[in-house]
């Protein structure tokens, strides 16, 4: 079976307007779905969509998500393993000391923060598809070199261009995901990506012990300079795939697993929703977004999430006396646990559609954390949980972000520079917070940090929810309407879709919708309440 079933030229757009059963994407009017799949589809919904819409979600997870989990992975895999490789010889073989441990994530930050908001300039000029793999190549090459690192000012350098590579990634990842999938899809892929981050954390531990056990000491090189060798080889396919893989975005997409019809299909979906599309991005706009509530009720719970809590195992279970393997290793169950509730807060947010209460749900196991290691003396048993409870919230920024992506769906540009921006000042608070907070030579007790991650917790709890009332309150003032998805709209955006009909190829590519199959919604003539539409 062909993994892409349908050619670019494979069905044409007069073929469907001559025949609508010829069109991919065409399903039987009288198409019930079977019981077992509406309780599947709890888990993953796309197994109740219709026979057309499933196989469309479903090659865009094949293509589309499977390379966005496998990037982000090894980005994950490579930036834990540099903590890994510090515990495995590389401190003890470089003559490491002090806050040199703190630089390498200072200097990574640093190059993360200055290459943020310019990267997503260069989007504007730039596609995705060639950005982001060419800044992977850069990042694979500088994980390489690491192996031969003899000091720790050439870790400082090499670090910093990772930081800059790495800042196109996510701001610009999310934008793309959110201008691909739906209201009830979004969540649940965007914690899955997100998720990698955990497994890779998780294989980096055993990998850090495998390769220290079997390969330290071969061909002259130890074992943390392995982790990073292989590290680099694993890293370099996957960033010459993203040139193929990465679709842009459905107004002017060329992947090659996507069809013309595919291309069209996705603007219906989204012009669907109430997702608009690009847009040109200029100064004055540029400007506007400091100016807008958008910006500073976003920015707040997003650039103060400080973790503290769970990052500094490692450190503590070497100082108690656990061996290199065992230190690698039992991190790793926080992992695991990250990986269960990661999924099940997802379903949870795009069944129920509590974007910001389980954002605001995400951080209370770092309140935790925080609080008992704050306290510190306290039982065994008691500072492991406090290390191991706070992954169930790691899915914090996958939550908050499919919340941002419905609050903001209106402005696709919008959603790559806000993360951006609070990107860079995320890594303003990290560039010195670890460093004054959790400086090495206290590990692992730090007598005031995990108090100050403490207040930054209760201080991201509230800005979640003035977020949240501010977007009410511009919802209120703008008289928005929520449409089908339980998307707030304008009402010229209101369009109700028969989800069997077809679109022109002329109409589509005009942005203009066509009277078949779609029904402009009068509010004059009919009431709110038959039309499911709730008005604030």
């Amino acid at each position: 079976m062909a993994i892409w079933p349908f050619n670019r030229n494979e069905v044409t757009m007069e073929m469907i307007m001559e025949d609508p059963t010829c069109d991919p994407y065409y399903d039987p009017p009288d198409w019930v779905c079977p019981k077992w799949r509406k309780t599947l589809s709890f888990f993953w919904d796309s197994l109740a969509k219709p026979p057309g819409e499933r196989r469309y979600v479903q090659k865009l997870d094949r293509g589309l998500l499977f390379y966005l989990m496998l990037s982000y992975m090894l980005k994950s895999l490579d930036q834990k393993n540099i903590n890994n490789a510090y515990v495995s010889g590389m401190k003890e073989d470089l003559s490491l000391n002090g806050n040199e441990y703190n630089y390498f994530t200072t200097l990574f930050n640093a190059g993360y923060l200055i290459g943020s908001v310019p990267n997503q300039i260069i989007l504007t000029w730039l596609r995705p598809s060639i950005l982001i793999p060419c800044c992977e190549l850069v990042w694979s090459v500088c994980v390489m070199v690491l192996c031969r690192a003899n000091s720790a000012h050439y870790i400082y350098g090499f670090r910093f261009v990772q930081g800059m590579a790495e800042s196109v990634c996510y701001p610009t990842m999310m934008m793309i995901i959110g201008s691909w999938y739906k209201p009830e899809e979004i969540a649940k892929r965007v914690v899955i990506w997100d998720m990698t981050w955990s497994i890779a954390s998780m294989f980096s531990g055993y990998l850090q012990a495998a390769v220290y056990t079997n390969l330290n000491g071969v061909n002259g090189y130890s074992g943390w300079q392995w982790l990073f060798i292989v590290d680099g080889c694993i890293s370099l396919p996957v960033a010459l795939a993203g040139f193929i893989a990465i679709p842009d975005f459905p107004e002017n997409t060329r992947a090659i697993y996507l069809t013309e019809r595919d291309r069209h299909y996705s603007m219906k979906r989204m012009s669907e929703v109430g997702k608009k599309g690009l847009q040109k991005m200029t100064r004055k706009r540029f400007i506007r977004i400091f100016g807008s509530w958008r910006f500073w009720a976003f920015i707040t719970p997003y650039s103060v999430y400080i973790t503290g809590a769970g990052d500094y195992m490692n450190l503590w279970l070497e100082a108690v006396g656990y061996d290199v393997q065992m230190t690698n290793i039992l991190p790793t169950i926080g992992n695991a646990v990250a990986l269960v509730s990661g999924y099940a807060l997802a379903i949870l947010s795009d069944f129920t559609r509590w974007r910001w209460q389980l954002a605001i749900f995400a951080i209370i196991p770092y309140v935790f954390g925080n609080l008992v290691l704050g306290i510190w003396n306290v039982p065994f048993g008691l500072k492991f949980a406090a290390n191991i409870i706070p992954n169930i919230g790691s899915s914090f920024f996958s939550l908050f972000m499919a919340y941002v992506s419905e609050v903001f769906q209106d402005d696709t540009e919008l959603r790559g520079y806000l993360p951006a921006i609070g990107n860079v000042l995320w890594y303003c608070n990290y560039a010195w917070f670890p460093i004054v907070a959790f400086p090495a030579e206290k590990a692992p007790h730090y007598p005031w940090g995990y108090w100050a991650a403490f207040g930054t917790a209760i201080v991201n709890m509230l800005g979640i929810y003035h977020c949240h009332r501010c977007h009410m309150k511009d919802v209120r003032q703008r008289g928005l309407v929520r449409n089908k998805y339980g998307l707030w709209v304008d009402r010229d955006m209101l369009l109700d879709y028969d989800a069997r009909s077809t679109i022109s190829l002329e109409n589509v590519e005009k942005n203009d919708i066509p009277n078949e199959g779609v029904r402009e919604i009068d509010p004059e003539r009919e009431s709110l309440e038959d039309l499911d539409i709730i008005k604030v």
